[in-house]
């Protein structure tokens, strides 16, 4: 870790926390989908619909927040999301039918994507280059965590409490105390005289620009189909393992876990890894590894082959690379663009929940009593993100000398 990112360690931790938001309200309640099924009446693959839902709240709303922040600072539009997420938490508890809670899930993605678009914003603000891929590292592991500890939590509260709309309450409790921390303890750090005044207004524009900038878009896509396959994974994990493989809540959440360790272990070695190398050559590498363990697990799926570690294995596999593709990806995709971080930050977190709300609405859709859906699914985003690579990639982006970080 360099002296600089040293010296920035709680606004790291915060910013991490925020980041977690996002997986911590995917994960907390996929062991309550068998729970709200019955409950409303409706078969599993309705309930997924809700994280597809959640996925397209994540893709619209980073829009907002980027030009919003550019023109009035990151401060007060993490305070407004996080408003909005608590809000639509307590919704969501209150919900009474499956189309009720499907809406309102996308309402309170709206909100949390907030944490998510403006910590990207924030890093760029601070740090540039390899330096801003391993503060992206840093805060994986931190947002590692939430995979662990939320999948356990809401298996525990359904055990206990034996009610899934305590998850939401959770939820909404874990929104207010984020917004009093913001409060308190986030500095700005975009000072009004390198604000953009015009930014909302121009955000269509700006968004044209960076759209035919191929390289950005290149990594945001890049991204996005790593970002796909994980979301394949949550949206069919339940079915998948708790269905077919007889799975209980609390051990469907311990195997969760364990795939959010993979994450936070390819974060780390990510960090190891850009003392030697570029964050471009390892995306590059990445990718490749990302393909050969989708095809593996497509083939287990297929066969049949060794059970549940058939398909448990390559799916750590693939799923742990999201440690190592994201902070590189997003570190290339905003390495040109400081002078609107806000709105590239925004877009590319669109492009990358756009693909992760196709590859869950593909799984919901393709629903049967397989294992075949999601590894098809996540062999498509595969094979796309080598493409993208292939196609829009060819060039190593202009990137800093590897550092410490």
């Amino acid at each position: 870790m360099t002296s600089k990112t040293t010296g920035h360690g709680g606004l790291i931790l915060l910013l991490g926390l925020l980041t977690a938001f996002g997986p911590m309200s995917i994960d907390m309640y996929l062991p309550a989908f068998p729970t709200i099924a019955r409950e409303f009446g409706v078969p599993i693959s309705a309930v997924q619909f809700t994280l597809a839902s959640y996925n397209i709240g994540i893709a619209l709303g980073q829009l907002v927040y980027g030009p919003l922040s550019d023109q009035l600072g990151r401060k007060g539009s993490l305070l407004a999301g996080m408003l909005i997420y608590a809000l639509a938490a307590m919704g969501c508890a209150f919900a009474h039918s499956v189309d009720q809670l499907v809406l309102v899930r996308a309402l309170q993605a709206v909100g949390g994507c907030a944490g998510m678009v403006l910590t990207r914003a924030i890093v760029r603000d601070r740090f540039q280059g390899n330096e801003s891929a391993g503060v992206f590292s840093m805060l994986m592991l931190i947002m590692g965590v939430a995979p662990i500890l939320a999948p356990t939590v809401g298996g525990l509260i359904l055990a206990h409490l034996h009610d899934w709309r305590f998850i939401f309450w959770l939820m909404a409790g874990l929104g207010f105390t984020a917004l009093l921390s913001i409060f308190l303890s986030l500095p700005e750090t975009l000072p009004a005289e390198r604000r953009n005044p015009v930014a909302l207004r121009n955000s269509f524009r700006t968004y044209g620009r960076l759209l035919q900038d191929r390289e950005f878009v290149g990594y945001a896509l890049a991204a996005g189909m790593v970002q796909g396959g994980m979301f394949t994974y949550i949206t069919g994990s339940s079915f998948v393992f708790m269905k077919l493989f007889g799975l209980s809540e609390q051990q469907f959440g311990l195997l969760f876990g364990l795939n959010a360790c993979g994450i936070i272990g390819a974060s780390q070695l990510n960090n190891l890894l850009l003392r030697r190398f570029t964050f471009d050559e390892i995306l590059r590498a990445v990718v490749r590894f990302y393909a050969g363990a989708a095809a593996v697990l497509l083939l287990m799926a297929y066969t049949g082959w060794f059970g549940i570690y058939g398909i448990g294995v390559p799916l750590f596999c693939a799923v742990a690379c999201v440690g190592l593709a994201v902070p590189n990806a997003t570190a290339g995709a905003m390495y040109h663009h400081g002078q609107q971080a806000g709105s590239a930050s925004a877009l590319m977190g669109t492009l990358m929940y756009s693909c992760g709300a196709v590859a869950a609405i593909t799984v919901s859709a393709l629903a049967a009593e397989s294992a075949l859906p999601m590894a098809g699914t996540l062999a498509a985003c595969a094979a796309a993100g080598l493409l993208i690579q292939t196609l829009m990639l060819r060039k190593p982006a202009t990137a800093t000398a590897p550092a410490a970080v």
